[in-house]
């Protein structure tokens, strides 16, 4: 049976890409009993077919009928490869933004499903019943759909670690130097850009087989094409200086895009504010946005510095007087810099917020101004949903895109079941409570309400995710003034005075 049932599986994945609508009517035909032990792997493949053959011949029912599938399956079984189909299922109910005007529209209705599926995807990332194929799979959707609501730092992030997981998978290459293509054409990169899309299509044409195995043979024929049209790339430099490898492997350096970085650390953080255009009228001098970007970017420095000497135990002196409390707490200066440095950088979030409120004259006073809040108007009496704030909607609608990437992220971090909450909890408990890093835990451990205990490795992850999670913000900012600031440039009837500020030089 268990042959039988693998050369129909077989069968039925090859006939999506000869004939999805067969596959589809052959799917639909698969009848379940509950009492038959593949009950559930008949759900998961017919699931599967449905869901997949749905998205090829866009029918909207057919996705949804296999979406139902995955829904039961998950309740009967929630492991990381039944979580995976479940967002996978609802990613392709929702489908991609349309390239228009109706963008703003679709992304809103949207909004709750979207949420859904990157709850799921993050969900099954985590377990650990998956294997790195999956894996890598998993981490490629998660990077399109963060691309789709232009949070495309953390989408490079997603596409980075497939490729980490797996440096075969050319579908997250694929992805990847698509969306540096897009970015480079738009400013925020550098030539160099095109020598790591290169590095990208010589992956696609080294692992076309995986490539096939990933998206099926339509999709791959398309991804090899664009491949093909770019050279050998060259050689890459290895970089010698430990520290600026780790900003490098963990993708921490403050710039438009991570791909590419200069070797040398003066050149490392070169995300910067675009000219600023003002009308003739209204010029008074420096504007303020140029001081606090710069404070902004100089905190995020400190914080991954601080992150980077906590690694070392030997950096820190050696402090007697700490009581043991045989429960295998951890203390001392060391591990304190990994709280305070997950803490202040997350900071900077409400930072980002008071920055957009000042450029884009959101209006709100800048002594309550929160990254959570600052975006969406209170609650609507009868959906319950906060609708964004009249002005928020006008700038994006203006085709300032990037604004919605980061109250997409701010919903995230804020919302209770969001996928980036967990640092948000850290954070507050940090702030007016206690957090104690364990070498081990033990279930019997007393709870307190005054302390939060976490072990100490996946602290250490969290710490760097902090960091991502923050300088994906800082992009997303810049990312949104400059596409305000090339709006403003075509749009205004006025004279308007460009200000490009020289770079900084500290006499010491």
């Amino acid at each position: 049976m268990d042959l039988d049932f693998n050369e129909f599986a077989f069968s039925l994945r090859g006939l999506l890409d000869t004939d999805p609508s067969e596959a589809i009517k052959q799917a639909q035909c698969i009848n379940i009993s509950e009492d038959n032990r593949l009950s559930v792997q008949l759900k998961v493949l017919k699931g599967s077919i449905l869901v997949d053959g749905g998205k090829i011949t866009r029918q909207t029912e057919v996705i949804q009928e296999g979406l139902t599938l995955f829904y039961e399956v998950y309740m009967q079984c929630p492991t990381g490869n039944n979580a995976y189909n479940l967002g996978n299922g609802i990613s392709a109910t929702v489908g991609f933004p349309p390239h228009n005007d109706q963008w703003l529209d679709h992304q809103e209705q949207t909004r709750e499903d979207r949420a859904k599926a990157r709850q799921y995807f993050w969900e099954a990332v985590k377990k650990d019943d998956i294997d790195n194929e999956l894996k890598t799979q998993i981490l490629t959707n998660m990077g399109n759909e963060l691309s789709a609501s232009y949070r495309y730092g953390e989408a490079h992030d997603a596409w980075f670690f497939a490729l980490k997981t797996d440096p075969r998978n050319g579908v997250a290459a694929y992805c990847a130097a698509q969306s540096l293509l897009w970015l480079h054409f738009h400013g925020c990169s550098s030539d160099a850009t095109f020598e790591q899309i290169a590095r990208l299509a010589q992956i696609i044409r080294i692992n076309h087989d995986q490539v096939v195995s990933y998206t099926g043979a339509q999709a791959a024929e398309k991804i090899l094409d664009f491949a093909q049209k770019w050279p050998e790339p060259p050689t890459q430099t290895a970089c010698k200086d430990p520290f600026i490898r780790w900003i490098k492997d963990e993708r921490l350096a403050l710039a438009p895009t991570l791909e590419v970085t200069d070797n040398n650390l003066e050149e490392l953080d070169w995300l910067t504010l675009p000219a600023m255009r003002y009308p003739l009228s209204r010029f008074e001098g420096t504007p303020p946005i140029f001081s606090m970007f710069n404070v902004l970017k100089s905190d995020f420095i400190l914080a991954r510095d601080l992150t980077w000497r906590a690694f070392d135990r030997h950096h820190w002196s050696v402090v007697e007087g700490f009581a043991d409390t045989f429960d295998g707490a951890m203390y001392g200066p060391d591990v304190s810099a990994f709280i305070l440095a997950h803490r202040a950088v997350l900071d900077l979030l409400d930072k980002v917020a008071v920055v957009a409120n000042h450029y884009f004259d959101l209006g709100e006073v800048a002594g309550k101004v929160s990254f959570g809040t600052l975006w969406r108007a209170a609650p609507d009496k009868i959906t319950k949903k906060r609708p964004l704030r009249k002005k928020v909607e006008n700038i994006i609608r203006s085709g300032v895109r990037a604004l919605y990437g980061l109250i997409e992220l701010s919903g995230d971090y804020t919302r209770n079941v969001g996928i980036l909450n967990s640092h948000k909890k850290i954070r507050n408990a940090a702030t007016h409570r206690f957090i104690i890093l364990h070498d081990y835990l033990f279930d019997s451990h007393e709870h307190h309400n005054e302390i939060d205990r976490h072990l100490y490795e996946p602290f250490l992850q969290e710490a760097l995710q902090a960091l991502r999670i923050s300088r994906s913000a800082i992009q997303l900012l810049v990312l949104a003034i400059a596409q305000n600031e090339q709006t403003r440039r075509e749009t205004s009837d006025e004279i308007l005075l460009e200000q490009q500020l020289p770079n900084y030089k500290r006499d010491f």
